[in-house]
Parts: structure tokens; C-alpha cells; sequence
């Protein structure tokens, strides 16, 4: 395991990076857009295919994906209460920020760095969990209360739902990865070789992207929303963390393992909500400010966490 602090360090600077190339105007936030559809649908399945296809499933390590998705399903139900007065926009930007975590690109390069390859199969298997919370749950509650609907009175049926979900690569891959695994098939030494590579390139872009989608000046509006979302949904993951971590009895799991679950459950808001809250007709700059406030939130609270419970 290398030094934590030098990894979070050199994370911190491929972010500072990221966001400093925006500022001199190298690249636009707008440039954000391409690149995250170049880690969502090319790095991202070959980390999927790279370790999911390799990982020697036992029954504890169902307890990764359940935990998350046991997660999503409480957040959104806390969602749903807090929310209930709200007007639909508002409702249902509130459950779908809550929902969810930024697993690829936040925690994919820090556990890479930190434990390498053994921690990187356990939280692939987080990201399995967070695929259905984020493209399943996240995506139709959205849907449900999008206030495009309200306007233009869309239906929304079971059949519109499966297009857009079976339209997702890393939901996909996934299914793909799980089939080449328990079925045994062997990939080729040359398609190995070349997911392996297009892999490496994930840490590099994550981390950029989370750079150049960064923001440092916010409106003043809709902070009650905002302050809402990040108290309620960081009080929750915290209390949860800390009590799984030590409620699994270290004799049949150990401290990586406790530790993964651990920070799991105080990511970031997923970065894909961006992308939803534009198609559903949601307030982009409200979301964004979530997600960019979520990045600094969590950058800090994982770093804590790692060096308590690692130590």
C-alpha cells in the first residue's frame, strides 16, 4: 500500500490541474461534457471489464453492491419525506442529489493509488450497487417527478424507462463482465493487454474532469435546498459508516474490506446527475453546485477516513 497522503496529494494536484487549464482557458467546462462520455463509455467498461471479470467472488462480497443499493433506497425514501411539500422540480432534484454516489471518478483513483488491484475489486463491486442506484432508482424517481412532465405531460411507461436503462454501456459492461466471469470464459491476452491500457487512462481522466468541473463561485439561491441535501445526506452516510465499519465483526472481514463499505457511503454526488438533471429539465446550476460541493466535502471526509481507519 503506497503513502495515503501522497496519494490524495497527487490526486489533489491532477484536480488543481484540471481546474487551473479551465481558468487559462486551455479548455471549456463545456470540453468536461466530451470527456466524461469518453470515461463513461471507453475507460470506465474497460475498469469494469478489467477487474470485475477477475474478482474471486465469495458471499461476503455480496455485501458490497447490497449495501449501496440498501443506501439508495433509504436516501430516497428520506427523499420523499423531506421533500413532500415541495414543488415537483424541487422534489425531485432533492431525492435524485440524494441518491447515489461519484464512485468512478472520485474514489476509483484514490483506492487504485492506496491498495491497488485487491482494493480496486472490492469497490467495483461498490460501483456494481451504484450502477442500479444511479441509472435505475435515481434516474426513474427523476423521471417521475421531472418537471418536463408536468409541462408537457409525458407518460412514462415501463417500456421508456428500459430503452434509456438498456441504453447505459457501464450498466452493460457490468452484465457483461459478471456472464465472462462466472461463466468462465477466458478474454484473449491481446484484449486483455488492450483493456488494460485504455484502463490506466480512467485515473488520469477522472481526476481531470472532477478539475475542470470544479466551481468556486456559487448563486445565492436555492441554498436552503442545497444546505438540505449535503447535511441530510452526509449525516446519514456518516452515521452508517462509522456503524458498519465496526458492526462486521473484524474476524470474518477484514480492515480493507470494513473500510471500503466505510467510505462508500460518503462519496460524492454522482457526476452522471448532471447529465440527467439537463434531460429531465432540472435546475443545472443548482445541481452542479451540489455536485461541486460535494467533491470538496468528501475529498476531505475520505482522507480522514482513510487515515483513521487505516491506522
Amino acid at each position: 500500500m503506497y503513502d495515503i497522503n501522497i496519494t490524495f496529494l497527487i490526486s489533489l494536484a491532477i484536480i488543481s490541474l484540471g481546474y487551473i487549464i479551465k481558468r487559462i482557458k486551455i479548455i471549456k467546462e463545456k470540453d468536461g461534457e466530451v470527456l466524461s462520455k469518453i470515461i463513461f463509455n471507453i475507460t470506465l467498461p474497460a475498469v469494469i471489464l478489467k477487474y470485475t471479470t477477475s474478482v474471486q467472488f465469495e458471499l461476503s462480497l455480496i455485501l458490497l453492491p447490497i449495501v449501496n443499493i440498501s443506501f439508495g433506497i433509504i436516501m430516497a425514501l428520506i427523499g420523499l419525506i423531506i421533500s413532500r411539500k415541495k414543488k415537483r422540480a424541487i422534489k425531485g432534484l432533492m431525492i435524485m442529489t440524494m441518491i447515489g454516489f461519484n464512485v468512478v471518478h472520485f474514489s476509483f483513483p484514490l483506492v487504485e493509488g492506496i491498495w491497488g488491484e485487491s482494493g480496486m475489486q472490492l469497490i467495483t463491486l461498490v460501483d456494481a450497487g451504484n450502477a442500479f442506484s444511479i441509472f435505475v432508482l435515481s434516474y426513474i424517481l427523476g423521471t417521475i417527478y421531472s418537471p418536463k412532465n408536468e409541462i408537457e405531460d409525458n407518460s412514462i411507461s415501463v417500456k421508456y424507462l428500459g430503452k434509456k436503462l438498456l441504453r447505459s454501456v457501464p450498466l452493460l459492461t457490468y452484465a457483461a463482465a459478471l456472464i465472462i466471469n462466472f461463466s468462465g470464459v477466458v478474454i484473449p491476452s491481446f484484449f486483455n493487454e488492450l483493456i488494460d491500457i485504455i484502463a490506466r487512462a480512467n485515473v488520469a481522466l477522472s481526476l481531470l474532469l472532477l478539475g475542470i468541473l470544479l466551481r468556486f463561485k456559487f448563486e445565492r439561491t436555492e441554498w436552503t435546498t442545497i444546505l438540505k441535501v449535503l447535511i441530510i445526506r452526509y449525516s446519514v452516510g456518516i452515521f452508517f459508516s462509522i456503524c458498519l465499519f465496526f458492526l462486521f465483526p473484524a474476524s470474518i472481514f477484514d480492515s480493507l474490506f470494513r473500510t471500503i463499505i466505510a467510505i462508500s457511503l460518503i462519496l460524492p454526488i454522482g457526476v452522471a446527475i448532471i447529465p440527467f438533471s439537463i434531460e429531465l429539465g432540472y435546475n443545472e446550476k443548482v445541481t452542479t453546485m451540489l455536485v461541486n460541493l460535494s467533491l470538496i466535502i468528501s475529498f476531505i471526509l475520505v482522507w480522514i477516513f482513510v487515515l483513521l481507519l487505516s491506522g
